[in-house]
Order: structure tokens, then sequence, then C-alpha cells
């Protein structure tokens, strides 16, 4: 594993965490969106728990790697599905800008496990 594909799990296992305390807080704008999804009330933890074990994926995926490469797997395909909701929604690029760069990281992340 190289240098730049630790770094990328370390950045994204960090935002991972904090994106998520803003579900579990039940921040306002994650609470809108799930409103708007025609979720019931309360998924935004589904979503903070997901984020939760992306981010333990990618740590525990640098002793063991295939995990890592899972955790990056499942986060590059839980921002793909963030971005499609997002348009669907008919979101700002704006509103949609963050679920567009943590898609592209957690895509960097995935690729770097494999060719770093």
């Amino acid at each position: 594993m190289s240098g730049v594909s630790i770094i990328l799990s370390l950045l994204l296992a960090v935002v991972m965490v904090a994106s998520a305390a803003m579900d579990f807080r039940g921040a306002p704008q994650v609470v809108d969106l799930v409103a708007r999804m025609g979720r019931l009330p309360g998924f935004e933890r589904t979503l903070g728990l997901i984020k939760i074990l992306g981010a333990l994926g990618l740590l525990i995926g640098l002793a063991i790697p295939m995990l890592g490469v899972l955790a990056a797997l499942g986060l590059t395909i839980y921002f793909a599905l963030a971005v499609r909701i997002h348009s669907r929604l008919g979101d700002s690029t704006a509103e949609t800008a963050p679920a567009i760069g943590l898609f592209a990281v957690s895509a960097l992340t995935l690729l770097t496990r494999f060719f770093a």
C-alpha cells in the first residue's frame, strides 16, 4: 500500500466521521434532504451509520488491505448514489458538490488501493 493510499484513507475516514456526526445530530440540511427523499424521520442515522462503518473499514483496512478495498468500494457506491439522488431531486450544483467531491475522493482511494 502506498503513502498516497494511506493518506487518502485517513482523510476520507476523518471526513466520514465528521459527516456522520452531522447525520447523528440531525443537522437541518440532512433532515431536509431525508424528507425530500421521502424517507421516514430518523433515516439520517442510518446514513451516519453507513459512514461510520465505511470509516472503520478504511482504518482497519490499513492492517487488512482487502477490508480497506471493500470499504472504499462501498463508499464510492454510496456517494455515486448520493449524486444520483441529488440529481433526481433537482438540487443545484452547489448542493450536489459535496457528494461529487466525496465520490471522487472515494473512487481515488479505491484506485490507489489497486494501482499505487
